[in-house]
Parts: C-alpha cells; structure tokens; sequence
C-alpha cells in the first residue's frame, strides 16, 4: 500500500488528486494550512485512509513536526501555491516574497525533510506547475509566472541530482474549471476561445496526470501539459 502526501490537500486541485489516490487504495496525507474544516470534511468523505495533517510549507518547525507523524512515504505532491495579480509596476517586493515563499521555497523545504523517506521507498514526486511557466498569462501574473518557471527548473535539476533512487516530474495545468470561473467570466471566454479543445482543464483530468506518474516508472524530469490545447491555441 503506498504512503501519498499532498501539500495544499484541500484546494480543488489538491481534493481531486487526494480523491484518486484514495480510490487507489492509497493512505493519503491532506496537507493543509488555513483549512482545517475542509480536511477534516474530505476525510469524512473518503474514509480513513484520508489523513489531515497541518501542514505550513512557510513554517520550517510546523514541517518537521508534521514527519514525526509520517513514518514512510513512497509519493511526494507539492501542490501548495499561491496565485495573485498586480502590474509589475505596482507590485510590492512583500508580494513577490509571499509567492516565491509559498510556490517555490515551500516546496523546496517539504521536499528536502521528505527526501530520507522517498529515497528509502525510491518513490518519487510531482511538483504542480502551470502552463504560465511556459506562457504569459493574462496580464499582471509576471510575480506568479516566474515562480512557476522555477518550479520547472528545480524539476529538472532536481531529477538529475536525486536519480536512479527519485523519479521527479512535474505536471503544468491551464486554467482549471472552478467555480467562481462561471460562463460570463471573461478570463473563462479568453481561455476557452484559444484553446484547442475549447474548454477548461476539469481537476480530475490532471489528478489522473499526477497519478500517472506515479505509476510510469521510467518516466523522470519530464514536464506533461495539460491545457486542454491552449499553447496552441
């Protein structure tokens, strides 16, 4: 039975990867923050082997604290991130800080305390990124899109440095159905109108990525885009 936790556990992106992994028969640690009532909700709808755990990735005490609960791990998901919008004219340097704080130096602190373990089990991890690595967004995300290019780049690296025992990857979504994007939302109707498949990405579908990669094991360092076509809109 394989050992799975999910930073940001209670986003849509986080439930539906948590979701999957459970109905795979999977132990599942939901990573949370701020949303304990969320965890705790998800864990009373997927069973037991849904686990909330308090998870900061800006607290490097409060990650310590959350491996003492932890005892093996096979997947590691750094979903944690955080997503705001300024001209970079306006954009505070506090800002930017907050960002990388969260999407890239909190990613860097999870995983450097989950390495023993996933070098034990030689499991591996999914970093989620966004297809905003590898394309502007719609104006006013240049904070955001940087820490999501670096989140690429220690992809990579990462895999080069941690391989043969560590399999890295990550998995750069587009612009995921929720529901605050509703059918008069402009940033919807720009999205849908580029993209190939003329729709938003469903969370489900990228779940389904993440779990993939988890089982292909000959797969390391490789970025999947999941955008519903909208690069190449």
């Amino acid at each position: 039975m394989q050992t799975v936790l999910v930073s940001g556990g209670t986003s849509t992106l986080g439930k539906e990867i948590c979701t999957q992994f459970v109905h795979e028969g999977a132990i599942v640690y939901c990573g949370y923050s701020a949303s304990k009532e969320k965890a705790e909700y998800v864990a009373s709808q997927l069973g037991p082997s849904l686990r909330p755990l308090h998870l900061d990735v800006q607290d490097q005490r409060d990650i310590e604290q959350a491996f003492c609960v932890i005892e093996n791990l096979d997947v590691l998901v750094n979903n944690s991130g955080l997503f705001s919008v300024h001209a970079p004219s306006e954009l505070a340097i506090e800002e930017w800080e907050r960002i990388f704080d969260i999407n890239v130096t909190g990613m860097f602190r999870l995983t450097k305390q989950a390495l023993p373990l996933l070098r034990q089990s030689r499991g591996c991890i999914i970093n989620i990124a966004s297809i905003n690595a590898l394309h502007p967004g719609f104006g006013g995300t240049a904070h955001y899109d940087a820490s999501k290019g670096a989140v690429l780049s220690f992809t990579r690296s990462l895999a080069k440095e941690l391989a043969p025992e560590v399999r890295v990857n990550a998995v750069a979504p587009g612009l995921l159905k929720a529901p605050y994007l509703d059918e008069h939302n402009p940033i919807r109707s720009a999205y849908e109108n580029r993209a190939l498949l003329k729709r938003l990405v469903d969370p489900a579908e990228v779940a389904s990525a993440v779990g993939f990669l988890t089982r292909c094991k000959a797969m390391t360092a490789e970025v999947i885009t999941i955008d519903c076509g909208y690069l190449m809109g």
